[in-house]
């Protein structure tokens, strides 16, 4: 064992985009503050249609100079460089996605010694944190903070070259799933609102900025009691090593069915674990909840950063 994994995660796609007034530009087009971005430290945020629903998650870091890196999901990243660059009129911008760029996850106990020969200082403690090399061609952000681990974000050649020996995708996918990190398209898309999707818990909106596309939507939502679901990491505690996990979407019911679980994995001891959109009363009110089979199930905590 080398005491790290790598993993390309084609799930994202990287964008580029420069030009005056980009972040006046963003920062009436996502949910997150933008004057929160400094070189050492990115954000996450959506982008929302004027009725308020998701179009898009995005990351956003610092990149070469006064060039931003957006990292958007693979199968929304051409409607998402469309939507910024229909609403950019008036503005000099250069939006679109970098194919030769990629991201991937680094995650163990030994990643700062591939940090470190890779150029990358160890970003700071915050979620999201950032460092750059000396070139300001390769990012490292802080993904997710515990366990501490990271994305990499640059040349996909020149990080598959320096790092061999990488997992496979769908492994680090499971990684995913089990720390609780829901992603769009995924665990909720355009039919769930973002504040039920937990964008509060991973910071990714702003209620003190000023205005911005389906501003309103969200606004409302919070201050009326609009919230009532979540996303939770949940536990199966009666799966065994070697059992399929249940068909998705899995129902979840108390006396009746009131959620589902949105995704299962397994970790190395055979335990599953899941992500489950269920209302947040039932959850505090520690309502016992179960599959359609009888079985358990055992809500650990929200997702959140």
């Amino acid at each position: 064992m080398h005491g790290h994994i790598v993993a390309e995660r084609s799930c994202w796609r990287v964008l580029k985009a420069s030009g005056d007034g980009l972040r006046d530009f963003l920062q009436g087009q996502i949910t997150q503050d933008i004057t929160r971005l400094k070189p050492e430290q990115g954000i996450h945020a959506c982008l929302l249609t004027p009725q308020g629903k998701a179009l898009s998650e995005v990351y956003i870091c610092q990149g070469k100079g006064d060039e931003l890196v957006i990292l958007t999901p693979a199968h929304v990243a051409v409607e998402t460089v469309a939507r910024l660059r229909r609403f950019s009129l008036g503005y000099q911008l250069r939006i679109g996605i970098v194919e030769e760029l990629g991201v991937f996850s680094l995650q163990g106990t030994h990643t700062g010694e591939v940090l470190a020969q890779l150029g990358l200082p160890e970003p700071q403690d915050n979620w999201l944190a950032c460092s750059r090399d000396a070139q300001g061609e390769l990012v490292a952000m802080l993904m997710p903070r515990e366990p501490r681990g990271f994305w990499l974000i640059g040349s996909k050649q020149t990080i598959a070259e320096q790092t061999p020996g990488q997992l496979p995708e769908d492994q680090c996918e499971a990684m995913r799933i089990i720390r609780g990190l829901p992603r769009f398209g995924e665990e909720w898309d355009a039919s769930l609102h973002p504040l039920n999707a937990n964008l509060i818990e991973f910071d990714g909106v702003s209620f003190d900025k000023g205005c911005y596309v389906g501003q309103e939507v969200t606004s409302r939502m919070r201050w009326r009691g609009g919230i009532k679901k979540k996303l939770y990491r949940v536990q199966l505690p009666d799966t065994k090593h070697g059992i399929a996990a249940p068909s998705l979407p899995c129902p979840v019911l108390s006396t009746q069915r009131i959620g589902e679980i949105r995704s299962l994995a397994f970790d190395a001891d055979g335990q599953c674990f899941g992500i489950a959109l269920l209302p947040i009363e039932s959850v505090n009110e520690q309502t016992p909840l179960h599959l359609e089979n009888g079985e358990s199930m055992r809500v650990i905590e929200p997702c959140h950063a």
